[in-house]
C-alpha cells in the first residue's frame, strides 16, 4: 500500500497505530492537542504529494516526528523507546529525513526483538505522526492509577523542565506528585528547591487525565506539556500495560 496522509479526525481505530489513535481519542474528547497529521504506511522513499502542504498547514516551523507502528502503545504492548522520535524538525528536507529515520528504526534489533517477543508476525507496519512542537516550560507523564501500588484512587505525575524526552530517556530525575481521588495533593518529591508545577497546574493535569480515563473506561498513561504561556497540551495517551490487579477489589 502507498503512503497516504490523514488527519487525526479521520482516525477511528488502531489501524494507524496506537499513538495516532490515542491522539485522535484525545481530540474527540475536546482536550487540547497540538495540530498533527498522520502518514499511513510510511516508507523511506514514498512521500505523498501533499506532504509539504500538510506540514505548512500545522502553522509551526518546528514539528515532532514520531512513530505510530501497528501494535505500538496498545493494550498489550507499549514498544516504549523501541522506535526513534525526532524533535525540532524544520523544513521539508528535514521532515523527509526524520520520516526516513523513524521508518528505519522499525528494523533495528531492539524493535525486532520486542516484536518477536509480543507478536506472531515479524512484519512491522510503520505509520508516522507529524505534530507541531510545544516549546515546553515543563513536560512529563501522568498515570491515572499508581503503577507501583496499583491504587486506582491515586494518580501520579512526573514532571521535568523543558521537553519530556529527557524524562522518557531517563536522563533527568523528575519531580513526582501524587493526587488522591478526593483532589488532595498527597505526595510530592521535588528534585530542586522549588516545585516545577503549581497546585493549579497539578490539578489541571489530574482533572483532565482522569476525565480521559473515565471516557476510555480504563487507566491511562498520558504525556503532557505546558508551554511558556501556561497552556496545557496533551501529546499521547495509551493504556497502562503493566498495571497489577486492583487490590481494592479484594476488600
Amino acid at each position: 500500500m502507498s503512503c497516504e496522509i490523514c488527519t487525526l479526525a479521520q482516525i477511528t481505530d488502531t489501524s494507524a497505530g496506537g499513538k495516532a489513535y490515542g491522539l485522535a481519542r484525545l481530540v474527540a474528547m475536546g482536550l487540547p492537542v497540538p495540530p498533527a497529521f498522520v502518514l499511513r504506511n510510511a516508507s523511506s522513499d514514498d512521500f505523498p504529494a501533499a506532504l509539504d502542504q500538510s506540514y505548512r498547514a500545522l502553522g509551526k516551523a518546528s514539528v515532532a516526528v514520531r512513530s505510530s507502528a501497528l501494535g505500538e502503545d496498545g493494550g498489550e504492548a507499549s514498544f516504549a523507546g523501541q522506535y526513534d522520535t525526532v524533535l525540532n524538525v524544520q523544513g521539508p528536507q528535514e521532515l523527509r529525513d526524520a520520516i526516513r529515520r523513524c521508518v528505519a528504526s522499525a528494523t533495528n534489533e531492539r524493535a525486532r526483538s520486542y516484536q518477536q517477543a509480543h507478536f506472531t508476525s515479524d512484519t512491522i507496519t510503520m505509520n508516522i505522526v507529524v505534530q507541531a512542537m510545544v516549546h515546553a516550560r515543563a513536560a512529563g507523564v501522568v498515570f491515572t492509577a499508581d503503577p507501583v501500588s496499583a491504587r486506582r484512587d491515586l494518580l501520579v505525575i512526573d514532571a521535568v523542565a523543558g521537553l519530556g524526552e529527557a524524562l522518557v530517556s531517563g536522563e533527568t530525575t523528575p519531580d513526582h506528585y501524587g493526587v488522591h481521588s478526593s483532589g488532595t495533593i498527597v505526595r510530592r518529591q521535588l528534585t530542586g528547591a522549588n516545585s516545577l508545577l503549581s497546585d493549579t497546574e497539578i490539578m489541571a493535569i489530574a482533572t483532565q487525565a482522569r476525565a480521559a480515563a473515565q471516557h476510555e473506561g480504563h487507566p491511562l498513561d498520558l504525556e503532557w506539556a505546558i508551554d511558556h504561556e501556561g497552556t496545557l497540551y496533551w501529546l499521547q495517551a495509551r493504556p497502562i500495560t503493566t498495571l497489577p490487579a486492583n487490590l481494592n477489589e479484594f476488600d
